[in-house]
Formats: C-alpha cells, sequence, structure tokens
C-alpha cells in the first residue's frame, strides 16, 4: 500500500474543491486535490464532441457572484466572463406571446428591480400592487438568517401569503425561483429564493447584472486552475475516490482511497456533496442531519440548427416543461449561419427517467410552441445531458441541515455549494464555501 503526505488534502475537484485549493496555493500553500472523475469540474464543466464544447449543463452567472469572480481573477481567466450592464430578461409563451423585465441602468437598487416589474405588459396594475407587501417583506430580511417560518414555507405558499397572483408569479417569480434554485416553487424553501433575492438587490445595482463564459466551462476554470495549482507545486489527481478518513487522535490525518492507497495531510477539506460524502467511512462527529439532504436533478439540450430562430442571448420560457433557452451562438460567439441553442429543465423529477430521445421530443415541442421558427429549423446535432444529482434539493428544513463551511473537526472542515453559505446551491455559494475551507486550514493551532 502507497502513500504520499501533502499539507492539505481536498476532496473533490469541482468550483469548491479548486476554489478552495487555489486560495492555498497563493498563499504558498501544498495541496492535493484528488477527484474520482476522469477529469476536474464536479458538476459544472465542458467536453468535447462532434466539433463542439458542450457544457454538461448550462449556468448563469450574476454580478454578486463575488468569490467566484475573485477565483476567475486569481487564475486569470475572468475576461472569458461577459458581464452584460442592462438587467434585462426575455419572456415567451406558447403562441409567442412575450413579455420583458427590463430594469433601468440609471436606477439605484432596488428600485431598478420594482421598476422592471411595474414595466410587466401582462400583468395588471392592480396584481402589481401586492409589490407593495413583497418588498416590505424582503426589506426586513435584507440581512442575517431567514427566519425559520419563513424558511419552513416553499416559495409558492410565501409568495401567495403576501397576496402576488398565480399569474404575476407564473410570469416572473416562478421562472427566477426556479432558475435559481433548481426546484418547483411548491417544493423549494422559501429562504434560497430570499437570499438570492437580497444579494441581487440590496448590495448595489451591478449585483444584479448577469454574467455569461464565453467559452466552455472547462476552459473558463477548469484548466486554469489546474495550471495554476501545478505552477505553485500542488497537485491534481483524477481517477481517484475517496474511501475514508485517516482519523488519529481526533483529529483528521489524510484519505484513504479505494485502492487502498493513503494520502496523508496535515488538513483535509471535503467539498463531496452529501449523497456522496455519507458513502465514505468517517468519525462520528462528522456525521449527522446534513446525511438526509437529497439532490435535484437537471436535463438540458445543445441543439445545433441550420438557421437563427431567437436573437436574445437568453428567453425564459412561460408555462413549458423546458424553463431556459439559451444562444450559444451569440453568448460564445461562434461563428456558424445556423444557431447553437442550449436548452435547460431544471428540477428534472420526471423527466430525468425519460430517455434521451424523449427528452428531446419535450423540448423540441416547448420550442415549436414558444419560437415561430423553430419548426422550419432543421437539426444538425443534439445532445442531451443528464445531471440527476445536479444540485441540492432546498426543500423546506434543508437549511438547518447544511453545516457551515469551514466547520467539521480538528483537521477537517466541509465545503461544497451544498454547506451553509448563506446562498442557494449555486456557482458562488461552491466559491464561498471554499475560501471559507481555505481559511480554516491556514488557522494555526486547529
Amino acid at each position: 500500500m502507497t502513500s504520499s503526505r501533502s499539507e492539505v488534502v481536498i476532496i473533490g475537484g469541482g468550483l469548491a474543491g479548486l476554489s478552495c485549493a487555489v486560495a492555498l496555493a497563493e498563499n504558498g500553500r501544498e495541496v492535493l486535490v484528488l477527484d474520482k472523475k476522469p477529469h476536474v469540474g464536479g458538476r459544472a464543466y465542458s467536453f468535447r464532441e462532434n466539433g463542439f464544447d458542450l457544457d454538461n449543463g448550462q449556468h448563469l452567472f450574476m454580478g454578486c457572484y463575488r468569490a467566484t469572480r475573485r477565483f476567475l481573477r486569481t487564475i486569470g481567466t475572468e475576461d472569458r466572463l461577459d458581464v452584460y450592464r442592462d438587467v434585462v430578461v426575455d419572456y415567451v409563451e406558447a403562441g409567442g406571446r412575450r413579455d420583458r423585465l427590463s430594469c433601468p441602468s440609471w436606477l439605484p437598487a432596488p428600485l431598478h428591480l420594482a421598476a422592471g416589474l411595474l414595466g410587466l405588459k401582462h400583468v395588471s396594475l392592480a396584481e402589481k400592487k401586492s409589490l407593495i407587501a413583497f418588498d416590505i417583506a424582503l426589506k426586513a430580511m435584507k440581512s442575517g438568517p431567514v427566519p425559520d417560518a419563513i424558511e419552513n414555507m416553499t416559495v409558492r405558499a410565501w409568495l401567495t401569503s403576501l397576496g402576488l397572483s398565480a399569474n404575476f408569479q407564473t410570469r416572473f417569480f416562478d421562472p427566477a425561483a426556479i432558475g435559481i434554485l433548481n426546484e418547483k416553487p411548491e417544493a423549494a424553501s422559501a429562504a434560497g429564493f430570499i437570499q438570492a433575492l437580497r444579494e441581487m438587490f440590496f448590495t448595489g445595482r451591478q449585483s444584479s447584472r448577469f454574467a455569461l463564459a464565453n467559452v466552455g466551462l472547462s476552459r473558463l476554470y477548469c484548466d486554469a486552475a489546474r495550471d495554476y495549482l501545478e505552477a505553485r507545486g500542488s497537485r491534481v489527481m483524477t481517477n481517484v475516490k475517496a474511501a475514508s478518513l485517516i482519523e488519529e487522535g481526533g483529529r483528521a490525518r489524510g484519505v484513504v482511497a479505494d485502492s487502498g492507497e493513503r494520502f496523508e495531510a496535515d488538513f483535509v477539506v471535503s467539498t463531496l456533496p452529501p449523497w456522496d460524502l455519507k458513502k465514505l467511512r468517517l468519525p462520528d462527529v462528522l456525521r449527522g442531519t446534513w446525511e438526509s439532504l437529497l439532490p435535484a436533478p437537471i436535463v438540458g439540450a445543445t441543439i445545433k440548427l441550420d438557421r437563427p430562430v431567437m436573437t436574445e442571448r437568453f428567453l425564459g420560457l412561460l408555462n413549458t416543461a423546458t424553463h431556459w433557452v439559451f444562444n450559444k451562438t451569440a453568448i460564445h460567439g461562434i461563428k456558424e449561419e445556423g444557431q447553437t441553442l442550449a436548452a435547460v429543465i431544471s428540477g428534472a423529477h420526471r423527466e430525468i427517467a425519460y430517455s434521451p430521445e424523449a427528452i428531446m421530443d419535450v423540448i423540441k415541442r416547448d420550442l415549436t410552441s414558444c419560437l415561430p421558427d423553430f419548426s422550419a429549423a432543421r437539426i444538425g446535432f443534439s445532445k442531451v445531458v443528464k445531471e440527476p444529482f445536479a444540485t441540492l434539493s432546498p426543500v423546506p428544513g434543508s437549511e438547518a441541515k447544511r453545516p457551515l463551511p469551514g466547520s467539521g473537526m480538528a483537521g477537517f472542515a466541509f465545503a461544497g455549494d451544498w454547506t451553509r453559505t448563506g446562498f442557494p446551491a449555486t456557482i458562488e455559494s461552491a466559491c464561498v464555501s471554499g475560501y471559507a475551507a481555505a481559511a480554516a486550514a491556514v488557522k494555526p493551532n486547529e
């Protein structure tokens, strides 16, 4: 049985693991990142197929993603993230009827959101009056923990309690909640939605700006982070599956792989999601209610068409199984006669069991009903990707089960998008947790 030693071992090479590793390497620490997959990137990576860089899932970034942008800036790829000045979201429904959320850039936050919501065409003035109660409720929770009574309500129940009509919820709040939480409003806790909204709209106007990677996810951060680490004497090892934690004297001392190889360290950070982490042999002190946290799936498809069918960077689809469609041709600056789209079904608990052909049938039906030009386009290539464990399912009661990032035991820290960062389980939550775990790893006498 072979063994090696590092200052810090990090289990998991996704955004949390790589941001943690980069923060430690930046401060002169020798780090070893272990990942069970043949590549890094965790649940956010890209791969090459049929001449395309395909993301395993489309991700929308936000201006309030400060830890994410710090990480990208450190590894030299922040310029691969395009941040859009105007906060504009176009929506379309069956039959092609459209609406637009357009938040004036000259208004301070959160007034620009209020102006955008008041400008929705297909929500009546009487329905918009409920925004007063929504504004009061959100301002009352603009900092600190979300009250337990609210955390135990679903997004749907909370919004309804404020007097927001079903139509208003359908036309703005539902798409926002589904996109942020990867769970339907009837199932998701209001806590994560509130956490996201207050970061986006109460921390400055720039926080609500949208951003999209102009390259595949692996080119955005995976390759550059690995290069950064290796240039500083740290290592990344793939195809290594952690099996147990080494514990001596009440302190974590490293990791044992399922191959039997030992990776000893002064400190261990686990960025594994709870459904994977609980399978490891762990000290009893690390066991807890976090083990009952469950995943929410995403399915999506990349579709190459012989002609353009939309001009927007992305569109929200209303009252359809497909929630969003992204114009990859525009986002990535692809030079082509046709158009490449990425369609997303979030919280896809039903669709995850479908065959790729059945998923494509759902997406084609929705795009045909919403985009008048889609039916005339020919599909030259399509690729369906299923992510059954895409994110944490943020059901009521789950917030209290999320351990704080950086907590754990002597010599060990939890990290990952699923930890209690003050964000729902997003890319930003992953990076926030990575920096928190890095800080825990360098505390003296711990």
